[in-house]
């Protein structure tokens, strides 16, 4: 892993891709299980939860295929970016809802679900890239130690986003035990957390990867330098 870390920071393109990757992981790590608070708490209808997180995922996995598209027509990057500002402008439109605007919900839910899409399908890709940069910088195939640092940084991001959660939670004295009374200025707390939480976190995302230096032509460029290489090493041999 400590050799991952150490390529990871050599490789700029690279770290500037998995700050933004562990940014808007935790980010969405952080609200995913606020979805429960916030139905349960602010809109009052915990048996329809389940509904909504379906609604979510469904959105999610359908909008896979678009961004992987998206990313062909305008860059990986670029896509990245527009699916960062896509949650980012849907999600504060979650404050303006209260008791009994269960289903008014599901409209902003498909939105960010679709956005969501785009987290996952897109830096995978974009990681790719980045490891063929380095193959082309240094003729070397090093691609298990970035996906061994990738892999440190998402279990990172997954450990940190509950933590950082139900720490604020505990600072406003949110009370998630069943039955449970909170007060309305405890309530307004989770609102905030969950409305706006992960635009603010999608704004350091957006700025790491906003200039990424490797376009699509940069890495037909680099994928045609390490094929000369390969075919030199070859007459070489």
């Amino acid at each position: 892993i400590m050799q991952g870390l150490k390529l990871m920071v050599s490789n700029k393109p690279f770290l500037r891709l998995i700050i933004a990757f562990m940014v808007s992981s935790t980010a969405l790590s952080i609200t995913t299980p606020l979805y429960l608070f916030f139905i349960t708490y602010v809109l009052h209808e915990e048996e329809k939860a389940i509904y909504m997180l379906t609604f979510f995922y469904l959105a999610n996995l359908s909008a896979v295929p678009f961004w992987v598209w998206l990313s062909t027509k305008i860059g990986k990057h670029r896509a990245y970016v527009g699916s960062f500002t896509l949650i980012g402008l849907a999600h504060p439109f979650y404050i303006f809802l209260g008791a009994g605007d269960f289903w008014y919900m599901l409209p902003i839910t498909l939105v960010t679900g679709f956005a969501a899409g785009g987290f996952h399908a897109l830096p995978n890709s974009m990681k790719a890239d980045v490891i063929d940069y380095d193959t082309y910088l240094t003729g070397e195939d090093r691609a298990a130690q970035f996906f061994a640092a990738w892999s440190f940084v998402t279990k990172m991001a997954i450990a940190i986003a509950p933590f950082f959660a139900f720490t604020y939670l505990d600072l406003i004295g949110f009370d998630s035990s069943p039955g449970a009374i909170n007060s309305p200025e405890q309530i307004l707390g989770l609102r905030i957390l969950f409305c706006f939480g992960l635009p603010l976190f999608l704004i350091i995302a957006i700025f790491c990867v906003r200039d990424y230096p490797i376009t699509q032509q940069k890495q037909e460029e680099i994928r045609e330098e390490i094929e000369i290489q390969k075919g030199n090493l070859g007459n070489q041999a």
